[in-house]
């Protein structure tokens, strides 16, 4: 299914045809950062290896807004050299494109992205961040294209209605690819200036090697400004999955909502829903019900959030499946996944400025993994254009399962280049 890159390179290449008639002015940004790190544990493992660590990461970013074709685009590579040779080099890369073309008057459109990164090759381990090294993470490739037309219904009706492709694939080979094909309709009705009434309708089709998975989702809802500083929205409806291959299926509750108030003193944001995920080791698709909450105080120099989010992994598999996998020994997968964190910003001086975090992340599985994660940073701007860091970084993991019992220190210096 790789082969799909040359298609996306086509469609590239059109859109950059096309674009001579409808770009605006646009607008580019580029850097580079050098680091050198000391960490005493590059593999993440018991009784880990210590090394020096030289790190590369180029950083290009383009942003083009106004005109029929809005376009913006994010790269930064990162190659690490690893002076002791405990791990080969590595050149990482991370890229999030993104292209809407208003095809014909604001009412057909085409749409397309493209981001490339680094996950965790467990999903339910959540996404991956800097405080994570590389060795539980592959390269995953997620590219969409999706022509839809937005009709009108007088001055408060509107509704979105068309197809979506995407392909998933990683730079692993012994890792499946996934094409998804989505045809879907989504539809709002004003009723004021400050309400709407939601609703919609999507039918995918997931295609692996090993399965094939039919969804069907149904929602309504609205959303309502009940104040300057205030707005919630919600969706809720029934979906429905079907197993071809399995000859099984199972059905729930969908659900996507929130609230976002600015209270002055502190900004609450509330996030709730159900979304399908899919998993690398596996190949399997995980429906994933998550909420989060985070309080935000700004002051004149510091910026400080605390927040709160439980995820909850489950594959999904009728009754009768289960029973199947319990007689052969396997029940399947459940995990609950639960994190706590903080995260201080404070200008020191009009150069300087620190950062801390904090998080506490655990997972309620049958090894029962529980991790903290600790940062220090500290960045000085020597000029407007160069910046140099230092920082601390700390992993401590502790489970029922001995590989996943080690801790992590990581000490560095950064010079950053902006041009």
């Amino acid at each position: 299914m790789r082969a799909i890159t040359g298609i996306q390179l086509a469609i590239t290449v059109c859109f950059v045809a096309v674009a001579s008639g409808v770009w605006a002015e646009p607008a580019w940004q580029a850097s580079v950062s050098v680091s050198e790190e000391f960490n005493d544990n590059t593999k993440e493992e018991r009784h880990g290896e210590e090394d020096y660590v030289t790190a590369l990461r180029p950083a290009l970013s383009y942003k083009n807004e106004g005109g029929r074709l809005e376009f913006d685009a994010a790269y930064r590579g990162d190659y690490r050299y690893y002076a002791r040779q405990t791990r080969d080099e590595e050149f990482n890369h991370d890229l999030r494109a993104h292209a809407l073309l208003d095809a014909m008057d604001s009412f057909l459109f085409l749409e397309a992205s493209d981001v490339y990164r680094l996950v965790n090759r467990d999903r339910t381990l959540g996404d991956a961040s800097e405080d994570d090294g590389t060795t539980r993470l592959v390269q995953q490739n997620m590219f969409t294209i999706s022509p839809y037309i937005a009709p009108r219904f007088g001055e408060r009706g509107s509704a979105r209605i068309g197809y979506a492709l995407s392909n998933i694939w990683y730079d692993d080979e012994d890792m499946d690819s996934k094409d998804i094909h989505r045809g879907f309709v989504d539809g709002e009705y004003g009723l004021s200036s400050t309400a709407a009434l939601l609703g919609g309708y999507s039918y995918t089709v997931e295609v692996s090697e090993d399965e094939t998975v039919d969804r069907h989702i149904v929602y309504a809802g609205g959303r309502y400004a009940y104040s300057e500083n205030g707005e919630v929205f919600a969706k809720i409806g029934p979906h429905f999955t079907r197993y071809r291959d399995e000859g099984s299926s199972t059905s729930g509750l969908y659900w996507d909502a929130g609230l976002n108030h600015d209270f002055g003193v502190v900004a609450l944001q509330i996030l709730t829903g159900v979304s399908f995920e899919d998993d690398p080791d596996t190949a399997d698709t995980y429906e994933r019900r998550f909420g989060t909450v985070r309080l935000t105080k700004a002051w004149t120099r510091t910026t400080a959030s605390i927040w709160t989010t439980i995820e909850d992994y489950d594959e999904n598999y009728d009754e009768d499946y289960d029973e199947r996998d319990q007689r052969d020994g396997d029940d399947g997968e459940s995990v609950r996944r639960t994190v706590l964190g903080l995260n201080v910003v404070r200008e020191l001086t009009s150069r300087l400025t620190g950062t801390v975090g904090l998080s506490r992340d655990f997972r309620d599985d049958s090894d029962d993994t529980r991790r903290w994660y600790a940062n220090l940073l500290l960045a000085y701007a020597v000029t407007e254009r160069m910046n140099i860091g230092c920082y601390y970084r700390f992993k401590d993991s502790s489970s029922d399962d001995p590989d996943e019992e080690f801790t992590v220190n990581r000490v560095g210096v950064q010079l950053t280049m902006i041009f």
